[in-house]
């Protein structure tokens, strides 16, 4: 499953060798919720990735990825996103691409969860509680109880699969309103076969506003991630995501971009506003192996930057979705190294 260690260290020995496996896709930001703590609330909803160009490049290269990753911007089950995500599955589908989405569920229909049931489709859904007016004032949305109905229909299809690793995760946020329902939610994730993944509060986007009022002290989270490891019997970690290192990110304007400071595929793992830069269109080249020559050559530009980095960052208890920084840096170090002996 995407968020497993075999998927990480599978995509990250490719990578040494040259390859990326992972296209890290963003649809367009048009969403159904207004979340509290949402990161990219208005930003560039209208534009939304060219089908036609992507499936051009994957068909061209289909042998080369393994899995779609889908997340970071608007919901992909919302409006025109939906189409073009059922597209985008269509086309997984015929390549024996694996995909993920990051979504909030509220419309999941029989069409997606058979996506999900045949194994092309792995949900990260959010779910933050389920209590249904704690919901609305979080998610800032009447379709809430949508959200909760779509978490049972997933924690089924969960429990029944006959496997011992999970097709379905969940994405947790801690805050000061939902705190105490949280070791909860992670036992209620394990007996159904859930993976919980816990991110810590961005400051960014609507989370700016509240973000005092929101944040949880760092003595909080080390006292709950302490709780969740006795839940589960061994120490949380928050993996890191396989499409940071990985993944060849395209935005949806159409644009391959990394993370400015690092040249990563994915900067969430800061917990604040992305600092990113735009290194091609996808409309203007013939292959992707043209971007990730170009991906690989930020990245060495920025390789002698990243030790200077890491020592300015501090340990959190969880960090982001894009996995705990520390751990993310000194493999990111360990491989840029590498490449360049």
């Amino acid at each position: 499953y995407p968020w497993s260690t075999s998927v990480y260290y599978e995509s990250k020995e490719k990578y040494i060798n040259g390859r990326f496996s992972i296209l890290d896709i963003q649809l367009g930001g048009e969403c159904n919720f207004k979340c509290v703590y949402c990161d990219s609330p208005d930003r560039n909803k209208k534009s939304r990735i060219n089908f036609s160009h992507l499936h051009r490049l994957i068909e061209q290269q289909r042998e080369r990825y393994n899995w779609m990753f889908i997340c970071g911007l608007g919901e992909p089950l919302c409006g025109a996103n939906k189409g073009l995500l059922i597209n985008l599955l269509e086309l997984c589908k015929t390549n024996n691409i694996k995909c993920t989405i990051f979504t909030n569920g509220s419309n999941m229909d029989e069409k997606t969860l058979d996506y999900v049931q045949s194994d092309i489709l792995y949900p990260l859904i959010k779910i933050d509680t389920f209590s249904f007016e704690l919901a609305q004032k979080l998610y800032g949305s009447s379709q809430a109880n949508k959200n909760l109905q779509t978490i049972e229909s997933l924690f089924e299809i969960a429990k029944n699969k006959k496997s011992n690793y999970s097709h379905i995760a969940a994405s947790i946020v801690p805050t000061s309103l939902n705190i105490n329902e949280i070791p909860f939610i992670v036992k209620k994730c394990i007996d159904n076969n859930v993976f919980p993944l816990l991110g810590q509060l961005e400051y960014a986007g609507n989370a700016i506003g509240s973000y005092n009022e929101l944040l949880l002290s760092k003595k909080e989270l080390l006292d709950l991630k302490q709780e969740i490891s006795s839940i589960i019997k061994t120490e949380y970690k928050v993996p890191i995501c396989p499409s940071v290192i990985s993944g060849i990110h395209i935005n949806n304007e159409g644009y391959i971009s990394v993370d400015s400071r690092t040249g990563l595929s994915c900067s969430w793992f800061w917990l604040e506003t992305p600092q990113t830069i735009n290194l091609c269109a996808i409309n203007s080249i013939s292959k992707l192996s043209e971007a990730e020559k170009a991906i690989f050559d930020y990245r060495l530009k920025k390789t002698d930057d990243l030790s200077s980095l890491l020592s300015c960052i501090e340990e959190e208890p969880f960090g982001g979705c894009g996995g705990n920084i520390v751990d993310l840096f000194h493999d990111y170090i360990e491989i840029q190294n590498n490449l360049i002996q």
